[in-house]
């Protein structure tokens, strides 16, 4: 089994989103929705009920005149069960 490497994403953007029930992470760029959803459930003990995923593009970027390219990462944005919460962006929010 292949590790889905959830990393919780904590930037303006996503406490607003936060407040609505949609929490953002990056994944792992080979994990899929099953997986993610079956790894926030079991980390937070919540409920899931959708997951949508996108995947940003690596910005293009010159280092002493060579060109190359960030690594691409995935974003996985988990909507859970009504009047559920994971706590670590509930404490972020209160600064």
């Amino acid at each position: 089994m292949k590790t889905v490497g959830l990393r919780p994403i904590i930037s303006e953007k996503s406490m607003n989103m936060a407040a609505t029930g949609i929490y953002m992470f990056e994944a792992n760029k080979a994990a899929n929705k099953m997986e993610i959803a079956n790894e926030v459930a079991k980390l937070f003990k919540v409920n899931v009920v959708t997951v949508r995923t996108s995947i940003l593009k690596g910005k293009v970027k010159r280092f002493k005149g060579t060109v190359g390219t960030r690594n691409d990462s995935k974003r996985a944005f988990v909507q859970l069960k009504e009047g559920q919460k994971i706590t670590i962006f509930d404490a972020e929010e209160k600064k």
